[in-house]
């Protein structure tokens, strides 16, 4: 009898080994889909987020919200988007910097700035990746801004280049429509 069930046993292992691998490679099949699937849902959603973008750029009402900084010497910050913005609304900038926690002039931890734009370019290549580019003029500020954003998200990089000394920040964040964005102004200068 005890020979009985081992034959019997034995004679049904490779049937079971071979459904469990079945099973692994249909589950091993149904994550590799799953994440095929986020992974187009999530670009869709940042072609959404372009468009949106280039959109409020054409307008010229958007907000782009820094969540990094990159200093003159390369040092780095992570930052609170709410607090660290530039602000576009028709020919008036507004450019908020705030690295650091409390004080500073505008209250909350740096500098807030406003000044009236001239000089906009905006140049689109033809991988569809935009560059604008404008002066901000104002009482305590004259400086370059360049924002470069690339093709199919709302993620950007911009440079801040003062005229009057080679302090250059580099931000990175996205740009919205100013209608979704929330920040927070400090005191102007």
């Amino acid at each position: 009898m005890k020979r009985l069930i081992l034959i019997f046993i034995l004679f049904l292992s490779p049937f079971t080994a071979a459904l469990a691998q079945n099973a692994d490679r249909s589950e091993r099949r149904a994550a590799a889909e799953e994440r095929a699937m986020a992974k187009r849902l999530a670009a869709i959603a940042d072609s959404l987020s372009y468009v949106e973008a280039m959109n409020a750029i054409d307008s010229m009402d958007f907000v782009f919200e820094a969540d990094m900084l990159i200093f003159k010497r390369g040092g780095t910050a992570r930052v609170f988007s709410n607090l660290n913005f530039i602000s576009v609304e028709g020919d008036e900038a507004l450019v908020q910097v705030s690295p650091f926690d409390t004080g500073g002039p505008n209250g909350v931890g740096g500098v807030t700035v406003d000044g009236r734009i001239v000089n906009k370019e905006v140049r689109v290549d033809k991988r569809g990746n935009v560059t604008v580019s404008m002066m901000v003029m104002g009482a305590a500020i004259s400086a370059e801004v360049l924002f470069m954003i690339a093709e199919g998200n709302n993620r950007a990089s911009v440079r801040i280049s003062p005229t009057f000394n080679s302090n250059t920040i580099t931000l990175y964040g996205t740009v919205v429509p100013s209608e979704r964005s929330d920040i927070f102004k400090g005191r102007t200068l």
